[in-house]
């Protein structure tokens, strides 16, 4: 029997093990393109409209044709779900400017390269979501919007992989990265969010982070529960006074960092306005 799951590509389900691109597919070449990581619950995909909405923002930034109407890709993931059984899940989808006819311009790329495939989600480490994990500030930084729009959701992840690299070879669990001016900006793979005085505090879109799904989610939430929400530039040394701190993104929804650098943050638990706030995003992702 056949177990293997099935990948979408270009029009196409395979399974994952004939599941190729051309070496000449400007996203293996250059990391050009761009993609979405969605979840799913209960075989519904949770803010699928507003992942749809950003790969077309990015893809529209980039200068690059997605091939397919939204409908058609939301299709897509949808297929991948029932194809392969599968209920709670991760699913990515990439679309790159496909396959080069030499050289770096775009005008002579071929028709975009359209990827998807759906997984379980990846466990975290043990105790992650009652103990919580540790970060470290990093010495990478977030590549400025002037550099790159950070409302881009770029294929080419080597700056958040050098910085999750770093992180790791201290013994952290996450890096936090900061922008070309110096402000806290986002982790490598998430957006950042403290409390102080029992106000949530996050990096503001003009520190060069990327607007997160999840993260606009928290913010609507806080602001629906009365939580006072402040959205504004962060300096390093303020985050030794946060009580609290978590990362967000779609696959780890909301999840606590309790030590950042070589201190605790606040009493080195999980704070109350994350549990509180997570348990709502649950609800609400739950429903659908």
């Amino acid at each position: 029997m056949n177990t293997q799951r099935l990948v979408y590509i270009n029009g196409d389900f395979v399974p994952e093990a004939e599941a190729t691109i051309s070496v000449f597919d400007r996203g293996f070449l250059y990391g050009d393109g761009t993609f979405e990581t969605m979840r799913s619950y209960g075989g519904r995909i949770f803010k699928l409209i507003e992942h749809m909405e950003r790969l077309e923002q990015s893809a529209g930034i980039l200068g690059l044709p997605l091939g397919e109407t939204r409908g058609k890709l939301s299709e897509i993931c949808a297929q991948l779900l029932e194809r392969n059984g599968l209920s709670d899940a991760i699913i990515r989808m990439s679309v790159t400017r496909g396959v080069s006819a030499g050289g770096i311009g775009i005008s002579r790329a071929g028709e975009p390269t359209v990827v998807a495939f759906a997984r379980p989600p990846t466990p975290l480490p043990p105790g992650a979501y009652t103990e919580g994990v540790s970060a470290k500030i990093v010495s990478i930084r977030r590549i400025a919007s002037q550099a790159l729009d950070s409302r881009v959701k770029p294929m080419n992840f080597l700056n958040y992989i050098l910085a999750r690299a770093e992180a790791e070879a201290a013994g952290a669990y996450e890096a936090i990265m900061l922008n070309s001016a110096g402000n806290v900006a986002e982790a490598s793979t998430a957006n950042l969010f403290f409390v102080k005085d029992e106000t949530l505090i996050t990096p503001c879109p003009e520190c060069d982070i990327l607007p997160g799904i999840t993260r606009a989610t928290v913010l609507e939430i806080a602001a629906g529960m009365g939580i006072e929400c402040e959205e504004r530039k962060i300096d390093p040394p303020e985050v030794a006074a946060f009580s609290e701190c978590f990362l967000t993104n779609s696959g780890v929804e909301l999840l606590a960092v309790t030590r950042i650098d070589d201190s605790p943050v606040g009493d080195g638990a999980p704070g109350p306005i994350h549990a509180r706030l997570h348990e709502a995003y649950r609800e609400l992702a739950q429903k659908g």
